[in-house]
């Protein structure tokens, strides 16, 4: 198996983890949790930026980091969906880092595992809107 196959079933298999984790210790505040995480998400680009190497694709990376981060206050305050979205975009910003579309300086199995994780979650958050209305 591939390394970049390894990763995808990696970034699956925490996806899962993690939103098995969420459902059993976080009662009521999935949402919340899955907006948090989001954020904190959004800054692994922004903080490559800070290496020399990457510094130069900080005019790149910086409003990328920024629309993340709104998605997931959007989902807080409008609607999860805004999480589900931003969890699509981060993991397009994924999928643009491996074809390296963006050429910000990352290990190379980061963005096939990220982007297996983000896509995954925003089924769950979408999932999880619908079955809560």
């Amino acid at each position: 198996m591939n390394m970049r196959l390894k990763m995808m079933v990696t970034g699956i298999g925490l996806s899962l983890s993690f939103v098995i984790a969420i459902h059993f210790f976080a009662g009521g505040y999935q949402l919340q949790i899955y907006a948090l995480f989001l954020a904190l998400t959004s800054c692994v680009y922004g903080g490559a930026v800070l290496t020399p190497a990457g510094a130069r694709y900080s005019i790149v990376e910086l409003p990328f980091v920024v629309v993340v981060f709104v998605a997931s206050v959007l989902g807080l305050l409008v609607s999860p969906l805004f999480i589900a979205l931003g969890y699509f975009i981060h993991g397009a910003w994924d999928v643009a880092h491996h074809v390296e579309r963006v050429n910000t300086p990352i290990v190379k199995w980061f963005p096939p595992l990220c982007a297996a994780f983000d896509f995954l979650m925003c089924l769950f958050v979408v999932g999880l809107w619908f079955v809560s209305k």
